[in-house]
């Protein structure tokens, strides 16, 4: 497993509804598609990324769900 931990502030639960689904973004210059494909990837490998609701940041969470990973 690795986690990935910022300390900025943890993502509202309306974004997070979102977060996975591509071309969304709250960034004028962003494409929405980072996290869109990282878990595309992800899940082609065998593994999970997931959003962690955690009250110092916000934190993702890479696991394998079977080898290899």
């Amino acid at each position: 497993m690795i986690e990935i931990l910022n300390d900025g502030p943890p993502i509202s639960p309306e974004v997070q509804s979102h977060l996975f689904e591509p071309f969304y973004t709250t960034d004028k210059q962003g494409t929405g598609l980072g996290l869109y494909i990282a878990r595309e990837l992800a899940e082609a490998n065998r593994a999970a990324l997931r959003y962690v609701d955690n009250q110092d940041g916000a934190l993702f969470r890479l696991s394998c769900q079977a080898p290899p990973c």
